[in-house]
């Protein structure tokens, strides 16, 4: 029944994990991200891309976790998700695969791994904010003029132009006495 949808996981995700498959621990979450039992866990691939000489876009495929991703069939997103890939013969909108992008960034987080481009996170996410705002998802960004009262800035320059008594001191004419348990000349 899930097949169209653990297919166009396993398409769209390609590489980012070993295999998609159907849950049966998830209860709450609609998906999730885990290891195999003797690969490398989401810890020991952070401490690999840790090392002082390691460069992330060579490390061998060895040497990262092997994630498989698990869908909750339960889950009310995943169900919306399946009915849209299959009355759209295999498709997701636009609106759609970023909620689909965005729910795995989260499995990411949850199963302690680290996001490699934050920026994947946060776009969906600002989207998802003014759509709960009531706004369009892609409701530009107006530029807000301001004016400055000129009043405003001579009182902020009145402020600073004021003289300032500064007395200054030679060290070299003071007594110990008079720095009164301060340092003295030569420990300064």
């Amino acid at each position: 029944m899930y097949k169209p949808l653990t297919d166009w996981y396993k398409t769209h995700l390609g590489r980012n994990v070993e295999k998609v498959s159907i849950s049966n621990k998830l209860v709450d979450s609609p998906l999730f991200i885990f290891t195999s039992q003797y690969g490398y866990s989401a810890q020991m691939e952070k401490i690999n891309k840790a090392q002082a000489f390691s460069n992330n876009e060579k490390t061998p495929s060895y040497m990262l976790a092997k994630k498989t991703l698990e869908l909750n069939p339960s889950h009310p997103v995943m169900k919306a998700l399946l009915n849209e890939l299959k009355e759209s013969d295999g498709e997701l909108s636009d609106a759609s695969t970023e909620y689909a992008d965005l729910m795995f960034q989260m499995a990411i987080i949850n199963s302690g791994f680290s996001i490699e481009n934050p920026m994947d996170l946060t776009e969906p996410l600002e989207k998802l904010i003014k759509v709960g705002f009531g706004l369009s998802r892609d409701e530009p960004v107006e530029e807000i003029e301001v004016e400055l009262d000129d009043e405003e800035d001579e009182a902020d320059e009145e402020v600073y132009e004021g003289d300032m008594d500064v007395e200054e001191i030679d060290l070299s004419t003071l007594d110990e006495d008079d720095f009164e348990g301060e340092a003295t000349n030569d420990e300064l």
